[in-house]
């Protein structure tokens, strides 16, 4: 369970708020994600939160006009939905002190592990991370990057490293797929194809688990950007649109295990992308937002000429940016998440009582 107390220090408007939309995002995890337990099953998600710690940086640095700083609110709106999971793969962490943050709200139970950042063009300073309760998870003692035998290196190095849960010896591969050019998928392509080929002859080698997991890039599962996963043997039982505007599968969980210790039938399993906007900054709540905005100094009406979604003619209505500025409050993609049966004790007396 996070940690809110200090929240009681705000001032009454400020605390208010923030009470009224962390009940409803409780109840909406209620609602639409399993309850955690102790021993029976693993709740696995991979999240993209958008410029972790960068996002007044950028505003700053680039002339993007993006949003500048998080408010303290939504720190604590990212630690409730992490806290909803066991173990969660992140993408787009920039900042050491922004991630510290959330790890300060959700307790001293859980613990994480982040890459250096890759400062050359296209790393965008991102560390790839994990987040995970130790009551529940733990790290066994492996972790490394994937790197390219290729000529040309991944912009954003996989992470890669080893846990356990309960029965369940598993490693997981962190990802974040080069974008580039949205009309060429090609190198996209081929960063995924790259790493879909290493890791499973590294199963066929070495017998472990391994769940490849993260923001992938991939327009759908219908897309050639999907493709190497299933040429290289990947069992992807969930297909879930992950971005906040549900037109994309960017977001992926790919499985290579053993099957008498992780069933993945032909149903799709327990799982979904975490609709969280369905609790938090509502669409008619934007004029609260803009006063609310204005005085981090980075009004709404500076930015309306910056972006051109939507619309491709004219400049965004307030209405329409405070629902891009949203997206740098929490994220522009949804979580994507998975519960996976850890509890293989009757399958195991079974075997044993055989001799």
């Amino acid at each position: 369970m996070p940690f809110y107390y200090p929240i009681k220090k705000w001032d009454t408007e400020d605390r208010n708020r923030t009470i009224h939309y962390l009940s409803k995002l409780r109840k909406q995890k209620q609602e639409q994600i399993p309850t955690r337990t102790l021993k029976k099953s693993l709740l696995l998600a991979t999240w993209n939160i958008r410029d972790l710690g960068n996002e007044d940086k950028r505003a700053q640095d680039d002339g993007s006009g993006r949003p500048g700083p998080r408010l303290e609110e939504s720190y604590y709106y990212i630690a409730e939905i992490i806290s909803a999971f066991d173990v969660v793969s992140v993408q787009e962490v920039n900042s050491l002190r922004a991630l510290e943050k959330v790890m300060d709200i959700l307790g001293p139970s859980w613990d994480h592990m982040t890459t250096d950042i890759n400062p050359a063009k296209g790393g965008n300073e991102e560390r790839m991370t994990f987040i995970y309760d130790t009551r529940k998870v733990r790290f066994n003692h492996t972790v490394g990057q994937v790197v390219s035998e290729g000529h040309k290196q991944f912009v954003r190095t996989p992470y890669y490293a080893a846990f356990q849960s309960g029965w369940f010896k598993f490693s997981l591969c962190n990802v974040h797929i080069l974008y580039g050019n949205y009309r060429d998928t090609r190198e996209r392509v081929r960063e995924i194809d790259e790493i879909a080929e290493f890791l499973s002859e590294r199963v066929d080698r070495t017998g472990e688990n391994i769940i490849l997991l993260g923001d992938f890039n991939i327009l759908s599962q219908e897309d050639e950007t999907f493709e190497p996963l299933i040429r290289h043997g990947w069992a992807v039982p969930m297909d879930h649109l992950t971005n906040v505007t549900k037109s994309k599968g960017y977001d992926q969980i790919a499985f290579k295990v053993k099957p008498e210790e992780l069933m993945l039938g032909p149903s799709e399993p327990n799982s979904g992308a975490f609709d969280f906007f369905a609790s938090l900054f509502p669409d008619d709540k934007w004029e609260d937002y803009y006063k609310i905005a204005k005085k981090t100094g980075r009004p709404m009406d500076s930015w309306d000429s910056t972006l051109n979604w939507p619309a491709k003619d004219r400049m965004l209505t307030r209405e329409e940016y405070y629902r891009q500025w949203r997206t740098w409050q929490v994220s522009d993609h949804m979580p994507l998440w998975v519960e996976l049966e850890i509890d293989f004790t009757e399958a195991y007396l079974t075997q044993i009582s055989k001799g």
